[in-house]
């Protein structure tokens, strides 16, 4: 409570000498048909800040798309890189195993007896 009347006091010392110096007079002006375009301005500010908002939204769901775009555009190349190194692993194997000149029975054989 102590707090609250030295503020109080201080407040109604502080009002006492700015109207003993500057008296009721008011001293602020504003400019003539100030308040008559006031609102116009403020609608107008709204709409560009809505305006610009929705550009901000536009430009980030193209860069999400073009992200998604790209990701999808580095996976299908992974796969597919993928793919043909297998076929190009399984055709290696192949070539191998006919200049070998082993036949199927004998490669059955071999792996039955190792395990």
């Amino acid at each position: 409570m102590k707090t609250t009347d030295n503020i109080q006091r201080t407040t109604e010392e502080l009002e006492t000498k700015l109207f003993e110096r500057f008296g009721a007079e008011n001293h602020f002006t504003v400019p003539e048909g100030y308040f008559n375009s006031l609102s116009d301005r403020v609608m107008s500010r709204i709409a560009e800040r809505k305006h610009r908002r929705n550009l901000i939204w536009r430009w980030t769901a193209a860069a999400v798309l073009a992200g998604c775009v790209a990701a999808g555009g580095m996976l299908f190349e992974s796969h597919y890189k993928a793919q043909q190194l297998e076929a190009e692993n399984i055709q290696y194997i192949e070539d191998a195993l006919d200049y070998s000149m082993i036949d199927n029975m004998s490669i059955a054989s071999y792996l039955t007896e190792a395990e």
